[in-house]
């Protein structure tokens, strides 16, 4: 029993040395880095002939791919971006912070007077208040309005929070 295991073995240790596997070492011109590849000497020399790389161009009849459908752009209204949640992750203006609600309250009458258009609200997390304006769905749509703030409130950053749908811009 002890000969047929070590026959057996070797058998498959030398079994292992004769598999047909090529090995093809490229180097890589940006970074100089070696990339081994071993396989089968078909497909390698297919990949050689980049027979399986290239898409043919030519369709036939017999082939099995369905054509491309290119469909209309998505209108993207508040409805059809919040479905049926209220709030969704935006973003808001933090115009500022204060360790008080009457500095916050003070705070909040400025900007209500300084500007009307924008919707305020305040905000407590331990142990501070916030003073949040607006709400974005994108970073990028609260810059403008972000250029304006900070003329009279420096402090002012854009933060992730979550906003309502029918509210953003």
């Amino acid at each position: 029993m002890k000969n047929y295991l070590l026959t057996l073995l070797l058998l498959f240790t030398c079994s292992s040395f004769f598999m047909a596997q090529e090995v093809i070492i490229k180097v890589d011109s940006a970074t100089g880095s070696r990339l081994i590849i071993k396989g089968e000497p078909l497909i390698i020399k297919m990949l050689n002939d980049k027979e399986i790389c290239n898409k043919s161009t030519k369709t036939s009849s017999t082939s099995s791919s369905t054509p491309i459908v290119k469909t209309k752009p998505k209108n993207n209204s508040p409805k059809s971006v919040c479905g049926r949640r209220n709030d969704i992750p935006g973003f808001m203006i933090k115009v500022a912070e204060a360790k008080s609600e009457q500095d916050i309250n003070s705070l909040l009458n400025n900007f209500r007077s300084e500007f009307p258009e924008l919707r305020v609200e305040k905000h407590y997390l331990r142990p501070d208040w916030r003073l949040l304006a607006g709400d974005y769905f994108k970073k990028e749509s609260a810059q403008i309005d972000l250029r304006r703030i900070r003329r009279n409130f420096p402090s002012a950053v854009v933060i992730n929070w979550r906003i309502y749908c029918n509210r953003a811009k």
